[in-house]
């Protein structure tokens, strides 16, 4: 009974913490751990199996990595090695270093303790982390993959870290070399054994349970599957959480992925809430009270020399400046991980009562500033490229920029060479129409242009990479990239250095396109409602629905649709709409600043168009359009101008 009613008083609780925190914006993690502090034993004392509650959490990990593998292909894995072999272990060891000379020198502690208290903050959270991507919708973008590589290289080192642990504590009779050899063995083992039901088992066993029709037996038979990998995996030394993402890695190749995930999805979201309560219901208060200055110094350390370290291990895997600063922050916190190494530390005496409170305040600390971190990420990444770094910096050591071969003009810009882009691009060829792509990846790079293929390598939310492919002559720029705040910093960086190009922009939900249209672009096509229509289609056209009048309700929604983005920006839509090949002259728009000579001065005073060949075609002030101003209308700090002039005509010189 103790541990229903503690389950039913967490779920109350976390109710409440999860509205509160949507209201403020907030993601719900926070909510979760302030949960597990205010319910504990430390503060209310209104849960009174912890223990319990504490065990069932675990299930939690174990269904997160289960899903993440289920997500994964063995393909994609590969996809991310460069990031899991060089990143990783950049991340893994060199913040172990730092972390342990700090430690040392700090708290007092010795040799053995430092290094293995570095190498368990080295350990990042999986479950708020890919959470937050997931959130996010960057889990696909390059940073996330990094982060995924790096996360499953600490996951998979967390298995080592707790076999030390006897031998840094001096019990070498705990774990001999003889111990180590088998335990090598098992590893061996339990691989081939991952092979052999990926190969055969697995997908015998689902066709069996799926062919029955039964969503009961299918449910049952993935679980069974997920804890008979996860149990057989544990009993060979290794963790059930390595286990778990093993099974779901065998699962995803097969037809049968998306249903395990959908049937999965429910439990996992109600026992992650319980692991981060339990984790939340760990921390004691009283002694954070009486140590705050010491637990916030070292939390506040950890979040500066984890993203900083980070960043630099995403550097080395070849990511640009800006997508190894988002890939550094959010790897900034200690992760769920850690805890359970430092647990096997003080059953092993490595590590004292003590020295596990410090750990466990200092990690649910970082935990809470996750999002804060998540948040801070974009901005502290643009200010940082704003600083005068090196070319090569900038745009990633993964890849050098081949001269170009083209003197690219009028021609289309491609951002991002998934499918969107690549599909573009052969377009392109076949309409025999210049085209230049950019995409971050370098292995794409490499193996697309040895197809032939016009890629460059380069982060464009860099004006260097954009220039480099002649953007300011381009007629066309289309981005398709998977990172909404990327795309967003693209489109603004492309509608200043190509002003009069027709900028296209891909996303994936309606809630971006507003902010897309405000920075610039001409057209913002969403997923959400393309895969929406193309779904209503095919459904009306079963119930035989006469084609024309699908191809009139497609009609009327895209009207909506057009209709509502124009009102988002109507003057700058309507200068748009004026791109017509009229020679040696562009349209423009730019916004007067404190600095423009123009502020303060009528139309007919500029002399725009005495002096500079340029026409005043609408005036935007805040919400106000004003169509064919005439000379006398004052200009003031923050219109917009849009015009039309010569085609050298440089906007800078007057805003």
């Amino acid at each position: 009974m103790e541990l229903l009613s503690g389950i039913t008083i967490i779920i109350i609780i976390a109710v409440v913490a999860a509205l509160v925190c949507h209201k403020l914006g907030i993601p719900s993690i926070v909510g979760f751990l302030l949960t597990g502090v205010v319910a504990g034993p430390h503060v209310l004392g209104v849960v009174r199996a912890a223990e319990q509650i504490k065990d069932l959490s675990e299930i939690g990990v174990v269904l997160l990595l289960f899903v993440i593998g289920l997500e994964l292909s063995v393909s994609g894995l590969m996809a991310t090695r460069r990031q899991f072999l060089v990143g990783g272990s950049i991340q893994l060891f060199g913040t172990a270093v730092v972390v342990g000379v700090a430690t040392y020198l700090i708290l007092d502690a010795t040799l053995a303790q430092s290094g293995f208290l570095g190498a368990v903050v080295a350990l990042s959270s999986t479950a708020i982390v890919l959470r937050l991507l997931q959130e996010r919708a960057e889990l696909e973008s390059p940073h996330g993959r990094m982060v995924l590589g790096t996360l499953i290289y600490q996951d998979i080192a967390v298995v080592p870290l707790m076999l030390v642990a006897p031998l840094l504590a001096g019990a070498a009779g705990t774990a001999s070399s003889s111990s180590v050899a088998v335990l090598l063995i098992r590893i061996v083992a339990v691989g081939l054994g991952a092979w052999i039901a990926y190969r055969w088992v697995v997908p015998w066993l689902l066709f069996q349970i799926a062919r029955t029709h039964s969503r009961e037996a299918f449910l049952l038979g993935v679980l069974a599957i997920c804890a008979t990998i996860a149990l057989l995996t544990q009993e060979a030394g290794l963790s059930l959480a390595l286990g778990a993402f093993l099974a779901g890695l065998i699962i995803s190749e097969s037809e049968y992925s998306h249903q395990a995930v959908g049937v999965i999805l429910p439990f996992r979201d109600v026992f992650m809430c319980l692991f981060f309560v339990s984790v939340g219901m760990q921390l004691d208060v009283a002694y954070l009270l009486q140590h705050p200055g010491l637990i916030v110094a070292l939390t506040l350390g950890v979040l500066v020399i984890k993203p900083l370290i980070g960043a630099v291990a995403a550097i080395a895997s070849g990511l640009p400046l800006r997508n190894a600063v988002l890939a550094g922050m959010a790897l900034g916190q200690i992760g769920e991980f850690s805890l359970v190494a430092t647990q096997a530390g003080v059953a092993s005496g490595l590590l004292g009562g003590e020295l596990f409170q410090i750990v466990l305040d200092t990690v649910v600390l970082s935990m809470l500033a996750a999002p804060l971190l998540f948040a801070l990420a974009p901005r502290t990444a643009e200010t940082l490229q704003r600083m005068p770094w090196t070319s090569r910096l900038r745009s990633g050591f993964g890849a050098s920029l081949a001269a170009s071969a083209h003197n690219y003009a009028r021609h289309i810009v491609i951002v991002g060479f998934g499918v969107t882009g690549k599909n573009v691009a052969r377009a392109a060829i076949e309409a025999g129409v210049d085209y230049a792509a950019i995409d971050i990846s370098a292995e794409t790079v490499r193996s697309e242009r040895r197809a032939g293929m016009h890629l460059h390598y380069g982060d464009a939310t860099t004006d260097a990479i954009l220039h480099y492919v002649n953007a300011e002559k381009a007629l066309v720029v289309v981005v398709a990239v998977n990172d909404p705040a990327a795309a967003r910093r693209i489109t603004e960086l492309s509608r200043r250095i190509a002003p009069n190009a027709f900028i296209l922009v891909r996303s994936r939900y309606l809630t971006e396109i507003e902010a897309l249209h405000i920075l610039g672009a001409d057209e913002v096509i969403a997923d959400e409602l393309e895969v929406s229509i193309e779904i209503f289609s095919r459904v009306l056209a079963r119930c035989l629905v006469p084609r024309e009048e699908i191809e009139s309700f497609v009609d009327d929604v895209r009207a909506e649709w057009r209709d509502m983005a124009r009102s988002l920006s109507p003057a700058a839509t309507a200068v748009h709409d004026l791109r017509v090949e009229i020679p040696d002259l562009a349209t423009y728009s730019f916004r007067l600043t404190v600095t423009s000579p123009l502020a303060g001065l009528t139309i007919a005073e500029s002399g725009l168009r005495v002096g500079h060949g340029v026409t005043v075609l609408a005036v935007k002030r805040g919400n106000e359009s004003i169509g064919n101003p005439v000379g006398a209308t004052n200009l003031e700090i923050g219109d917009v101008l849009f015009v039309i002039g010569p085609r050298e005509w440089d906007p800078g010189s007057v805003s």
